[in-house]
């Protein structure tokens, strides 16, 4: 291939992948996607790239034959997996797109396909039918599948967001060693925006909702040497419960900001939200991302 992979971004988002690859050896020929806020997200921190909104659920089996990419790269929908999305697997209707590409799959001759192609989504995916069905079909085409589960954590990253990730290969795959990255582990404190000790009020939880459910919240110090951060989805900012963590400031209880979240998971500095979108919808794009750090993990075992 080159000292060079071309990628298809299936399910792009707003650009986790392609903020990876700009650290690797890899070229982002198409990003597609079905959201356009999200895709005016990614064309404003990727302006060179080919972006495209285009309905998953009716692709067909001529148009990704024509892309000519080394590497496919999708993150479906999460929810039809997750506890609160009530487990549908195949049967729910945000898992139409997925299942649309699966159906067309088969129909691409052998020479258009990619030599390599990657897949994210939660753990429960791991036990899902549409695994089941992904794994069948790769096996079918003559592809080497490997599967694990990957944590920010483990990289020495003090958030956690576990995913399931399965990467396969015309060529054998062979895992490449650990990084060994927890001597390298940052605080917390270095991933926080220190000008919101004092934090506007729309980042302030109300106090009398800190008194009723702060039992249940995930309050962290930010000085302690210790605190992580649970997975922030994309309810954050909506529902005050199992949504993300929380940050005890100067003032009360205040949420991450949208940048701090964007940080943990390792987008590059100068990533940026345009400036009139909402802050509660910049929560929820970033719940759908997902860990850039995580990503390149993954993709060291295609060598590239």
């Amino acid at each position: 291939m080159g000292t060079q992979t071309t990628a298809l971004e299936l399910f792009c988002g707003i650009g986790g992948f392609a903020a990876a690859a700009a650290r690797m050896h890899i070229r982002v020929a198409e990003a597609l996607d079905q959201s356009p806020v999200a895709l005016g997200v990614y064309r404003l921190n990727f302006p060179d790239h080919h972006v495209r909104k285009a309905d998953l659920e009716k692709i067909s089996a001529g148009e990704l034959a024509g892309f000519d990419a080394d590497l496919w790269w999708l993150s479906p929908p999460c929810q039809p997996y997750s506890v609160r999305g009530r487990k549908k697997d195949l049967g729910d209707p945000r898992a139409r797109s997925l299942a649309r590409i699966l159906e067309v799959f088969p129909k691409i001759p052998q020479k258009r396909l990619p030599q390599h192609l990657a897949l994210e989504n939660v753990p429960a995916f791991a036990e899902s039918q549409a695994r089941a069905l992904v794994v069948g079909l790769l096996s079918d085409r003559g592809y080497h599948i490997h599967e694990r589960q990957l944590c920010p954590t483990e990289l020495g990253i003090p958030s956690r967001r576990p995913r399931y990730y399965l990467t396969a290969s015309r060529e054998e795959l062979t895992p490449p060693e650990p990084l060994l990255l927890q001597s390298q582990a940052r605080p917390l404190s270095a991933y926080l925006d220190p000008e919101l000790d004092d934090p506007p009020a729309e980042l302030l939880v109300p106090p009398e909702v800190v008194a009723r459910f702060g039992e249940g919240f995930r309050i962290l110090d930010p000085a302690d040497p210790n605190a992580y951060t649970t997975c922030f989805t994309a309810a954050y900012g909506k529902s005050f419960m199992h949504a993300g963590s929380y940050l005890r400031c100067q003032t009360g209880v205040r949420r991450f900001s949208p940048m701090e979240i964007a940080a943990l998971l390792h987008f590059p500095p100068q990533f940026r939200f345009p400036e009139s979108l909402p802050l509660r919808k910049r929560w929820h794009l970033l719940g759908n991302s997902l860990s850039v750090a995580a990503v390149r993990e993954v993709a060291r075992i295609f060598s590239l």
